[in-house]
């Protein structure tokens, strides 16, 4: 089985291996190394596409933290506890 790297840099190192192991364990490396090829050009793909993306996403809205109050309610001990937030219903009207 012959391994195929994308990158001249990757490839250029299974050359050195080829030249200066055995070949078991110059496969076993090249092995690894495509292994880690496919995760650099992963991360480079994955980078470019944030950078490239990031300036079109719009920023978060700011939302206050919710409001903390408490009630004492019939039974001792036991308060009504009750959240309040600041934001709107943002769905349509014609949607339930």
């Amino acid at each position: 089985m012959i391994i195929k790297f994308r990158l001249n840099e990757f490839r250029d190192i299974a050359k050195w291996l080829d030249k200066k192991l055995s070949k078991p364990l110059a496969f076993f490396l090249k092995g690894w190394l495509y292994g880690l090829e496919t995760r650099y050009i992963d991360a480079k793909t994955s980078a470019a596409i944030e950078e490239g993306i990031a300036p079109h996403i719009p920023n978060d809205p700011l939302i206050d933290p919710p409001s903390y109050h408490s009630e004492p309610s019939e039974v001792e001990g036991l308060d009504a506890i009750g959240y309040t937030y600041g934001f709107t219903r943002t769905r349509d009207k014609n949607q339930d």
